[in-house]
């Protein structure tokens, strides 16, 4: 009698357990933004669960070899139904930061053409707009490594003749540049060499020292 009433308990926690989970994924508010604290809650649920099934009175009851094994099965289920959840949560708030990156809209890619002025170079350039301006993706490996208060400095010409400048970098590989401009205001890309200069200095400007360009026909 008491291994029947050991198995129904055990069964009729199995479904309030399950049936509380169920609720928990069903309710539209989970997915919004899970409560502070929720994984320790779950799991502290789940010990109360696992308390709940175990025998009030070992000593009168007799033991049951076929009740055993179903109780060693159920807390580690339990357990891992509650790691399962934590991670689910986990999960949904990271895919939820994600979801807010901002994504590019207008790209425009060119090949830089060298100028001479140092020899065998060339390169690209990937150009993306955002809300936050375009980001210019640079790669040109021949480049040489400029130091010593010496760099290279990327511009972009609009249409209405302005010069903006966009960065500075010591070396070709793997440059990301910004710029506070529309894609379809712009015309030309430019690398020029510069050296650093007082905040006074005409040389503040562009040296005019351009060594790689590309038209910007978006």
């Amino acid at each position: 009698m008491n291994d029947s009433n050991n198995s129904d308990n055990s069964d009729n926690l199995d479904g309030v357990l399950d049936a509380d989970i169920v609720a928990l994924l069903a309710d539209a508010s989970t997915w919004v933004e899970p409560p502070s604290g929720l994984s320790d809650r779950v799991v502290a649920a789940v010990r109360s669960e696992a308390t709940l099934g175990d025998d009030p009175d070992p000593v009168s009851s007799p033991v049951s070899l076929g009740a055993a094994p179903r109780r060693t099965w159920f807390r580690p289920a339990l357990v891992g139904a509650a790691a399962a959840i934590t991670f689910l949560f986990g999960g949904i708030i990271v895919l939820s930061a994600l979801s807010g990156a901002e994504i590019g809209t207008d790209a425009f890619s060119a090949e830089l053409t060298s100028t001479g002025l140092v020899p065998d170079v060339g390169g690209n350039i990937d150009v993306t707009s955002f809300d936050s301006g375009l980001r210019i993706d640079l790669d040109a490996p021949g480049l040489p490594r400029r130091d010593d208060g010496k760099f290279y400095e990327g511009w972009v010409r609009t249409a209405d003749g302005d010069l903006l400048p966009v960065g500075t970098f010591h070396e070709g590989s793997n440059v990301t540049l910004w710029a506070g401009v529309e894609l379809d205001r712009i015309e030309l890309f430019t690398i020029t060499l510069e050296e650093a200069a007082g905040g006074n200095d005409p040389g503040q400007g562009s040296s005019g020292e351009v060594v790689l360009r590309t038209a910007i026909r978006p």
